[in-house]
């Protein structure tokens, strides 16, 4: 028999019952919520130099709102190679909006259970995170051995950042004892110069 709209009308019951069958009904997932704006060319230029260290994933270390994640959305990259991590919980739930069916945890990356999550990846990406963690040697310690990493650090005072390094032979000095340095290349963007270094933790 068709539907007769004025049957709800005259039949409370069947009104609501109406109601709840339309509330099963699937919903249209959510619109992704724009991420912030942001300068994308720092992380075109990592994402350039992962692509020469022949690895299948990557744990973002500092991940922020997830602005390496636009990068490997635009490139066609599918969302399980790779995880991003932060210890701030804002940061994370924007990124989680911005770049939903990404993973992102929130937590701080020394924690064991952090750790337990992220040391499954082939590879560890730390832009803007060295230069402004009072103990960047201290935590690199925690950082699995054996895995191949890409870092950022200002080769001048920076707002924000608590280290530089100007030039490639104080760099390599400072963390040469936890890292094999592969490479130190030369980036710059509108807010100064930066070296990236690709090595491996020893």
């Amino acid at each position: 028999m068709a539907f007769n709209p004025n049957q709800l009308l005259n039949n409370p019951a069947s009104y609501l019952a109406f109601r709840g069958q339309a509330a099963l009904q699937p919903q249209e997932p959510a619109a992704p919520v724009p991420a912030p704006p942001y300068d994308k060319a720092m992380y075109r230029d990592a994402y350039g130099r992962l692509g020469l260290m022949s690895i299948a994933n990557v744990a973002d270390l500092g991940c922020g709102c997830g602005n390496f994640t636009g990068v490997m959305a635009e490139r066609g990259q599918k969302q399980e190679v790779y995880l991003g991590v932060d210890m701030s919980h804002d940061r994370i739930k924007v990124a989680k909006a911005a770049y939903p069916g990404w993973k992102f945890i929130y937590g701080d990356f020394t924690d064991p259970k952090v750790r337990q999550e992220y040391e499954r990846y082939e590879a560890y990406l730390l832009l803007n995170v060295l230069d402004v963690i009072e103990d960047d040697l201290g935590f690199l310690e925690t950082v699995p051995q054996g895995k191949p990493l890409l870092f950022s650090m200002p080769r001048a005072e920076k707002e924000g950042s608590i280290r530089h390094f100007p030039d490639m032979l104080s760099l390599r000095e400072h963390y040469s004892p936890l890292v094999s340095i592969r490479s130190v290349g030369r980036f710059k963007s509108g807010d100064g110069a930066y070296s990236m270094v690709v090595g491996f933790r020893w």
